[in-house]
């Protein structure tokens, strides 16, 4: 019971920081874009 609950958790844990890193690389994408498009309208 102990161990499959403690599985459950590294589970968890790792799903949370897949979860982040993509967060992360969506903002980083968002960004690198909103850059983009602002020199776009400055030329």
């Amino acid at each position: 019971m102990d161990y499959n609950k403690d599985n459950i958790s590294k589970d968890k844990a790792q799903t949370w920081k897949t979860f982040n890193k993509l967060t992360i690389y969506t903002i980083i994408f968002v960004f690198i874009i909103l850059i983009i498009i602002f020199s776009l309208f400055n030329y």
